[in-house]
């Protein structure tokens, strides 16, 4: 195993299927908030989890949980639901170096296709399972949906500033 592969946790049932099915739900029904990269379709966690949405504070509080447990004085620099419709996919990349981690949430598996490879290891979907990994060093990319609709949350991670430290002791 390479260095930069070292850092992989999978974790099923990370959230329940009915919080991945009303984060799908939100993110249909809530166009008017939505950005496109390519063809799918975008939602940022922060706005709604900032409007007393109890499923999105949810959701950052087990991020957030996740990571600090998996890497110390690390939080969350955004998170987005993202829809990935039939014939997506994302070439293999790292992302920007200032992250210290990568994390991907699935909320449904009613799709043929649309495997994360992390590294050499390939990850099946699966509704409610999560990994994370440092996705500045290590490639990765998604396979082409070939059937169905893939729905995921896609969430970055940065170091904690000292201001950050000091807060959390306090």
């Amino acid at each position: 195993m390479k260095d930069e592969e070292k850092m992989l946790i999978e974790k099923e049932n990370f959230i329940s299927n009915d919080l991945c099915d009303f984060f799908i739900r939100f993110h249909n029904i809530n166009s008017q908030y939505h950005t496109t990269h390519r063809n799918t379709s975008i939602l940022d966690c922060e706005e709604h989890s900032s409007k007393e949405n109890f499923a999105f504070k949810i959701l950052i509080k087990k991020l957030s949980m996740l990571v600090e447990n998996s890497i110390k004085n690390t939080l969350i620099n955004y998170s987005q639901i993202v829809k990935w419709p039939t014939g997506e996919h994302q070439d293999e990349h790292i992302d920007f170096d200032y992250h210290t981690a990568t994390s991907v949430l699935y909320l449904n598996d009613e799709y043929e296709g649309g495997h994360t490879v992390v590294g050499n290891t390939i990850i099946k979907p699966k509704k409610g399972k999560i990994i994370l990994f440092d996705g500045s060093k290590t490639k990765h990319k998604v396979l082409p949906i070939t059937f169905g609709t893939r729905y995921t949350n896609a969430t970055w991670y940065v170091n904690k500033t000292e201001d950050d430290i000091i807060n959390d002791n306090r």
